[in-house]
């Protein structure tokens, strides 16, 4: 349900963006992205917004400085208070994910997530991110996830791809089955 909401102020953002360039559409992912951490990290400014207390006069100059200290384009303020008008300040980081998703769309990009046993170096991820992306065709971009229970190896999921590398799965296919979750082998080998 909240996705819906939010869906349609991040495509209308989008629409009144793109004509500006992929430049403006960048800043305008940071920008939103910006704003919609202070929101999820300031609880209380959301309480501010949803007081009935407040005149909306002062909500509009709250708004306002908020917009002016995270330097957003005038565009985001004006999404910002149309979704303070509308009593949905609460869905801006939904609106925020909903806007990168056009914006990677637009650009030709995959976001994905990768679980490695430790963290690599910039230059590895980049390594993987190049060969999944001759892969799949499109740029790729991960977030990598530390997982030591992997032992090694590496699993990446790109939406509904997974490619698995993991030692696990390696030992499963060496042993010609699964492994049950103990991690032992499933059938004796002699």
């Amino acid at each position: 349900m909240s996705r819906r909401i939010a869906r349609p102020y991040a495509q209308a953002l989008f629409a009144v963006t793109k004509p500006d360039g992929p430049q403006a559409l960048e800043k305008a992912q940071k920008a939103l992205d910006r704003a919609a951490w202070a929101f999820k990290e300031l609880p209380q400014l959301i309480r501010a917004f949803e007081l009935p207390t407040l005149a909306v006069r002062q909500k509009l100059s709250l708004l306002r400085e908020l917009s002016r200290r995270l330097e957003l384009p005038v565009k985001v303020e004006r999404l910002l208070v149309a979704l303070q008008t509308h009593y949905r300040l609460r869905y801006l980081p939904l609106v925020a994910e909903e806007f990168t998703v056009l914006c990677d769309r637009f650009f030709g990009l995959r976001r994905g997530r990768v679980w490695l046993p430790a963290a690599v170096a910039p230059e590895q991820l980049a390594e993987l991110e190049g060969t999944l992306a001759r892969l799949v065709g499109t740029a790729v971009k991960l977030e990598q996830e530390e997982r030591p229970e992997l032992l090694a190896g590496f699993v990446v999921r790109l939406g509904s791809l997974v490619f698995d590398g993991s030692l696990r799965r390696q030992l499963e296919r060496f042993a010609g089955g699964s492994l049950p979750e103990g991690g032992r082998y499933a059938r004796e080998v002699r």
